[in-house]
């Protein structure tokens, strides 16, 4: 029995480099290759193509000596998306040129086994059929020439329709499958020269882009695209700092190899800083090799070794990381001499006692608290309270006859609605003796739990801290003496932070064990309710609102406010659903193919999209989830829709006002519905860090035009109907990025302690590093032991055709010795 051992093995390499190893990689392992793209040809604006890369003098001797490999035409627009434009919409003819020339080349090179084409920077998914119409004409052209030629297409990384992380939504795989004889897969460049340090085609990328390209191309006709090449990302300082764009630098294995043999460092590869060898790890994740040169110590979040609430640790793409997802009250008391719960001495009707509390149950309902005083002098009273829901929100409270009143009518008031230490009297006389505290009335609703008589009472508001332990030790030269830093080290911390979004109002995603209480939530239409993953779980688990009709909070005096559900439409799904204030109703439409905004029965706008139903398999594990959203300030509704929360349009609207929630034609499946205020936004940027020789430090704080602050719980409101982003000059990127201390004049071994303290929610700290103030970075490169389990995964994993790698001359050259050969 015959078995064929190239079955998947097929390799496809470019000629880009131009370096010695790719010449000594096309003379020796020529017959590891079925196909070499030539990287030569280069058309422009026009649909002209030009020779302007690889000399094909140069390949001539390669061409000649392996016969049997695919010797391609690379033709290219090097990521210019005009020229992708031109030749997709053939504007003043280019794509009719191009197709000339197209045979214009084959017929100068007879000896080529076709075209390879290189288009990026196609736009989005509304380009798609148009580019379609380009590939066809591209391979029925080549086909119409010689139908023996062939047509090699590269495409971009896609997970799915519109999944591209990169833009190049108008790629669809299953449509251009038929125009093409084999498809390059350029699934490298997820980690890049401007993104944060990372494997260039890590595990997860690579998983969805093939999970989905077998399925809907010819498995047999794709190549597997894969990185010959790493990075290396300079973290000890802000790019601008060191006059460049991007911190990362490209590096070939070779270079890779420098590094880790301590021939290359961060002062032009010569004193002042050590020449150090540096260990290489190994990411068995993602089956890629990594380094931390000049790194003396670091520790990812979840190596803090004290951590104060509420921040907390978790783990995301299993990178540990510290944040904060709600502020808490953190009060201090000095010494407490008197400390009360909320039982009452006396009280009249419209007080309700309950475990060690009392709630108002009429507006004019009164408790008495008595205490003694040891001895008289200055004291702080503080009172402990709630406002469990928006219209429970006010009490009065006297100390001795002298009455406060605690009202909070700010629409974002999570922080309300636990428990939460307020000051009845500061630096107060009292005299030795009785006193009397008394609840003389407030809103239906209002809770008090108690009281503290003090010497000295505070607030504020926090998203707690954590603390490391550093010990940089010294390190081993390449002449084998011990070594530290020339100067001194900083401190650089690996941070996510986020754009801000509208203060939170209510955040639900229905996985508390107990959900839509009566006391929360009402159904004006309709049914609706919960389904969980786990029905008997006591934790939070996933879970999907479900159901038809008007589900709102129980409150109908919402006005301004920011609304954004994530729902589903099942396999018999139809109509439109969405979220709603009063009258006006924002909404996917299925049928209609559109975002749609209405007050009343009256179409105010419409924004047209894409969106499917989910099967009935995947409705509760892989459903299509789709973002809706609006935003109304007075007479002005904003509407957005997308996972980038990309604004659609907006309309003026009647004034209206009343309950809010979500809305429904017929059933839909929703797993998130967020409440937020419309004017003022939570900004998720701020972070202080303590540094191991004890100076703080605050970074991340953006600077804003037409705001107001609230520096008590740092958020800010903006002033005019404007859109956040206009406020600010400073974009945040959704990638981790560094920051970084001066430099720290302290000494190598010994130990240290460093704080992570967010000012803001939201904030992700992943890992702190503490190097070489000279310098220090972090590498990823591939090897042959990469490269091999990749090329074994699209081979036995997916049934691909093969591997592309890019581009020959950045490997390791015994990777060919690794492979077959293909004849």
């Amino acid at each position: 029995m015959s078995r064929d051992y190239l079955k998947g093995k097929k390799c496809m390499v470019w000629s880009f480099m131009g370096n010695t190893r790719m010449h000594q990689a096309l003379n020796n392992y020529g017959d590891r290759f079925e196909a070499v793209g030539i990287f030569t040809f280069e058309v422009d604006i026009s649909g002209t193509i030009t020779e302007t890369g690889t000399p094909i003098s140069s390949m001539m001797p390669y061409i000649n000596k392996w016969p049997k490999v695919r010797w391609f035409l690379t033709v290219m627009n090097h990521g210019t998306a005009s020229i992708f434009t031109a030749l997709r919409n053939n504007e003043n003819g280019a794509k009719t040129k191009f197709l000339s020339e197209l045979v214009r080349i084959m017929q100068k090179y007879p000896w080529c086994a076709g075209v390879d084409i290189d288009l990026e920077r196609g736009g989005g998914y509304e380009n798609k059929d148009a580019a379609n119409i380009l590939f066809r004409d591209i391979y029925q052209t080549v086909k119409a020439y010689n139908p023996t030629k062939l047509v090699n297409i590269c495409l971009p990384g896609m997970t799915g329709v519109q999944g591209s992380v990169g833009g190049e939504n108008w790629c669809v795989y299953a449509d251009l499958d038929a125009y093409c004889d084999t498809a390059a897969i350029m699934s490298y460049g997820m980690a890049w020269a401007g993104s944060a340090p990372g494997p260039v085609s890590p595990r997860d990328w690579l998983v969805g882009v093939y999970d989905y390209a077998a399925r809907v191309m010819k498995p047999q006709k794709i190549y597997m695209g894969l990185p010959g090449y790493g990075w290396e990302w300079q973290i000890y300082a802000n790019p601008a700092d060191l006059g460049k764009t991007y911190r990362g630098v490209s590096l070939t294995y070779y270079a890779a190899k420098i590094w880790a043999e301590g021939g290359y460092n961060f002062t032009g590869n010569a004193p002042p800083q050590p020449m150090i060898p540096w260990l290489a790890y190994w990411d068995d994740y993602d089956q890629v090799p990594y380094m931390l040169p000049q790194v003396y110590d670091y520790a990812e979040g979840g190596d803090a070794t004290d951590r104060e609430a509420p921040i907390i640790g978790e783990t995301y793409n299993r990178r540990r990381y510290l944040t904060c997802y709600g502020k808490t009250q953190k009060a201090e008391f000095g010494t407490i001499y008197i400390d009360r719960d909320g039982v009452p001495d006396s009280y009249t009707e419209g007080v309700v006692i309950g475990n060690g509390m009392i709630t108002l149950s009429s507006e004019t309902g009164t408790a008495t608290y008595e205490f003694t005083v040891p001895q008289s002098g200055v004291y702080d009273v503080a009172v402990r309270i709630c406002f469990p829901y928006w219209d429970k929100n006010g009490i009065n409270i006297s100390l001795d006859g002298s009455s406060v009143g605690f009202y909070e009518s700010r629409l974002w008031w999570p922080y309300w609605r636990s428990t939460f230490w307020v000051a009845l009297a500061k630096e107060h006389s009292l005299s030795a003796g009785e006193h009397t505290i008394t609840v003389d009335g407030g809103v239906i609703g209002a809770q008090l739990y108690g009281f503290r008589l003090c010497s000295s009472f505070s607030e504020r508001p926090s998203a707690g801290s954590a603390t490391f332990e550093l010990s940089p030790r010294s390190f081993k030269d390449v002449n084998g003496s011990m070594a530290v830093p020339d100067k001194g080290f900083k401190l650089t911390t690996e941070i996510l932070r986020r754009k801000p979004d509208s203060a939170l109002v209510w955040y639900e995603d229905f996985r508390d064990p107990i959900t839509l209480q009566s006391t929360y939530w009402t159904t004006l239409s309709g049914n609706w309710a919960v389904w969980r993953s786990d029905e008997y779980a006591t934790g939070r688990v996933y879970s999907q609102l479900e159901g038809s009709g008007q589900l709102a909070w129980r409150y109908d005096s919402f006005s301004d406010v920011h609304l954004r559900a994530r729902l589903a439409f099942p396999h018999n799904g139809s109509g439109r659903a969405g979220v709603f204030i009063g009258n006006i109703f924002c909404c996917i439409n299925i049928d209609t193919q559109q975002v749609e905004l209405y007050q009343g029965s009256v179409l105010l706008g419409s924004y047209g999209s894409a969106y499917s139903k989910t099967p009935v398999s995947d409705i509760r594990t892989n459903p299509n989830m789709y973002l809706i959203e609006m935003r109304k300030r007075g007479n002005r509704v904003r509407v957005y829709s997308g996972n980038s929360n990309t604004l659609r349009f907006t309309a003026t609207v009647s004034p209206t006002s009343g309950y809010c929630g979500i809305r429904s034609d017929n059933e839909i499946k929703c797993e998130l519905l967020r409440l937020g205020d419309a004017w003022t936004y939570e900004p998720y940027e701020a972070f202080d860090v303590t540094m191991p020789n004890g100076t703080t430090e605050t970074y991340g704080r953006i600077a804003r035009n037409n705001v107001t602050w609230d520096n008590e719980f740092e958020v800010f409101t903006i002033t005019s109907d404007v859109e956040e982003s206009s406020t600010r000059s400073e974009d945040i990127s959704m990638d981790y990025d560094f920051v970084h201390s001066a430099m720290l004049y302290i000494p190598c071994n010994a130990d240290y302690t460093a704080k992570f303290t967010p000012r803001d929610i939201n904030v992700w700290c992943s890992r702190i590093f503490l190097g070489d103030g000279d310098g220090f970075g972090i590498v990823y490169y591939q090897d042959v032991d990469s490269i091999v389990y990749w090329a074994n995964e699209a081979a036995y994993r997916w049934g691909l055709r093969g591997f592309a790698l890019w581009s020959l001359g950045q490997e390791d050259l015994r990777l060919w010795e690794a492979l077959p050969k293909q004849s």
